[in-house]
């Protein structure tokens, strides 16, 4: 019984630190991240209005359109900020967007709820540093 208890154990443990850091789908958010687009990690909270609002600004046509071309957005639910990247603090304030590269580094301080012009300009300033960045 003991042995089987210690398989188990071992087993379980084998799983969980051979699965990385994984997103609810099952990917792992750290491999094939592009190098030419922003990375977003969106850290949001079921039922949160501030997010709900924030997921409103993300399909706003000029926003959008900014996303789709420069940017690759990885949702992260509050209670799952394990998934984020050394570096990047854990938060309670929802929503919180942070803005790095492909090697985890930040680009613009982070950004939380804010209206359309805002998150456009975040957007736009996050991919200036980044192509600064490429050239040195």
């Amino acid at each position: 019984m003991l042995k089987r208890l210690f398989l188990f154990i071992f087993s379980f443990s084998a799983i969980f630190f051979t699965s990385g850091c994984a997103t609810s789908n099952g990917t792992n958010v750290a491999q094939n991240l592009p190098t030419d687009k922003v990375i977003i990690y969106d850290i949001k909270r079921k039922g949160c209005p501030a997010c709900e609002y924030q997921e409103r600004v993300f399909r706003v046509k000029e926003v959008k359109e900014l996303l789709d071309k420069y940017c690759k957005v990885i949702y992260v639910d509050v209670y799952h900020q394990d998934i984020l990247p050394d570096g990047l603090e854990h938060t309670n304030r929802t929503p919180t967007a942070y803005f790095v590269d492909s090697n985890m580094h930040q680009l613009i301080p982070p950004v939380g709820s804010v209206q359309p012009y805002q998150f456009r300009d975040a957007i736009l300033e996050a991919v200036k540093v980044l192509k600064s960045r490429q050239k040195n």
